[in-house]
């Protein structure tokens, strides 16, 4: 005897795409972060970026990677401004 399992009536909705607001939130902090305040938005990009990128976002590496770089030169720009202030 072969048995096979009732199909089910109806069938499981396809996998929703994971949400790009904490990507898109994570990419305008990283490029907030080139211009003004870098550690506060260049981590706040980092955080949201990562947190997108754990969800499978791939924006949010891209985020994240921006982020970063907002963080780094941002830091390095207003290091220089200020030593030419001084």
């Amino acid at each position: 005897m072969n048995y096979q399992p009732p199909t089910p009536a109806f069938q499981q909705p396809p996998a929703a795409k994971p949400a790009q607001g904490l990507a898109i939130a994570g990419l305008i902090c990283g490029i907030v972060a080139f211009l003004i305040v870098p550690p506060l938005f260049g981590i706040l990009g980092i955080v949201f970026g990562g947190v997108s990128w754990s969800k499978g976002n791939k924006l949010g590496r891209v985020a994240t990677f921006v982020a970063i770089a907002g963080l780094i030169i941002g830091m390095i720009v207003g290091a220089a401004i200020g030593a030419s202030n001084a």
